[in-house]
């Protein structure tokens, strides 16, 4: 009798994974919660905050706070409940306020994706998207990233299906991430672009933005929610002389054109078994086949590196960041010519891979403009929101790999930061 070896199909490993990784991100948050007890970095400034919300508090506010309160309305409100149910106190618990993130990358963004593959359920594997490696850096610590992401997805995903749209809850979750990070009115002003364009029918460049034209001013009514929020984002401006809510000094607005290569880059890199490496033959082709376009291409990139890096003062000056280790040993002491060529094949590999329509993906590339380079701090995390949106708009080659090769790295970034200790 001939040996039958029994196959592990797609659906287990998938179930699998999604195991794997609930457990790996519980055990990572106990022994994170043992490292670091105490406030980590500007958790100082996030945690005395909502704890000062607490205490009912809700006129004081901190001054080297620079985004708005939603973080700490949330923690309010996961605080008080979990008083409720316990009957402890427990927002002075700094490990407490942390897991309202791990919670909503564990439960809440998962049910959000689950909703918006509706319309392609083979798009993705859902524990893929949870596990990106900027997503899961924040799901340990207090900060606004993770939630901020999450409602812009879940504004994302009510329009996502042509054939059951919710434009005005979409605007609704939009304006409740702008009480996370201010710059989420640029991605509410993307997923309104996406809300049009998925209503378009015509396949030519001329057609398509003519009949994109007629739908927006066919639409004027679904889309005055979105025009609504950029009303009061300028009214908030305004009155708040500027886009930060404190420490504006070290916030000024400065042209930093090599951020969107950054984030180019770490899309790239993470999405090595998502596309990437079939993006390397094409990349080839292009620039063999097309050196009069892909030369001033590459000039343009070359450019942005040499006359538009900056070294921003909070990069420099604490060594518990990642980006400090990555200014230092890469960006600082690498030619521009050098760093130019991953950036380069990274803004290549960005609208190689898109598979939404031309509309949406020039929608998208603003909006990293417009989020980013006016930004003068090198900070990941800012790539967080983009990282994930890009994925929702590919096809993912190798689901299985690409679980594997996210997972290594967000092991590696544990190990690193569990094992080596940080000298002042």
């Amino acid at each position: 009798m001939p040996l039958v070896v029994p196959t592990i199909e797609v659906p287990v490993l998938k179930y699998l994974s999604i195991v794997v990784f609930v457990s790996v991100s519980i055990s990572v948050s106990q022994k994170i919660n043992q490292i670091i007890p105490e406030p980590y970095i500007d958790e100082f400034f996030h945690l005395r905050q909502c704890q000062t919300y607490c205490d009912y508090n809700f006129t004081h506010w901190d001054d080297k706070i620079t985004t708005p309160p939603g973080l700490y309305i949330i923690g309010f409100i996961y605080s008080k409940i979990i008083e409720l149910i316990t009957g402890n106190a427990v927002c002075m618990n700094a490990n407490v306020l942390r897991s309202v993130n791990l919670l909503g990358g564990l439960l809440v963004l998962p049910l959000i994706l689950r909703y918006y593959k509706k319309s392609n359920p083979r798009q993705f594997w859902t524990v893929n998207i949870i596990s990106q490696p900027l997503m899961f850096t924040y799901y340990f610590i207090f900060y606004t990233d993770v939630w901020s992401t999450i409602l812009i997805v879940w504004s994302l995903a009510l329009i996502n299906n042509k054939r059951s749209q919710h434009p005005f809850w979409s605007a609704l979750v939009g304006f409740t991430s702008l009480w996370f990070r201010q710059t989420n009115i640029i991605w509410i002003c993307f997923i309104a672009a996406v809300y049009i364009d998925k209503q378009a029918k015509s396949t030519g460049v001329l057609n398509r933005i003519q009949e994109f034209i007629k739908l927006s001013l066919k639409n004027w009514i679904n889309l005055s929610g979105y025009v609504a929020n950029v009303i009061l984002f300028i009214v908030f401006l305004k009155i708040n002389g500027g886009i930060t809510l404190g420490d504006s000094g070290n916030h000024e607005v400065k042209i930093h054109l090599v951020q969107l290569f950054y984030c180019t880059s770490f899309i790239t890199f993470f999405g090595l078994f998502s596309g990437t490496l079939t993006s390397l033959k094409t990349y080839g082709n292009f620039i063999s086949s097309n050196l009069l376009v892909s030369l001033p291409l590459f000039g343009i990139v070359f450019a942005a590196v040499k006359y538009t890096t900056i070294a921003h003062p909070f990069l420099l000056a604490d060594n518990r960041h990642f980006a400090f280790y990555i200014y230092r040993r890469l960006i600082k002491k690498l030619p521009p010519i050098i760093m130019s060529l991953p950036h380069h094949f990274g803004a290549f590999n960005i609208i190689n891979l898109w598979k939404g329509s031309f509309i949406t993906c020039a929608a998208f590339v603003v909006a990293l403009v417009g989020t980013l380079v006016p930004s003068p701090l090198f900070e990941p995390r800012y790539y967080l929101t983009p990282v994930v949106i890009f994925n929702l708009f590919i096809e993912h080659s190798n689901n299985a790999l690409e679980f594997l090769w996210l997972n290594l790295i967000n092991l590696v970034c544990f190990y690193i930061f569990y094992k080596k200790q940080i000298i002042w």
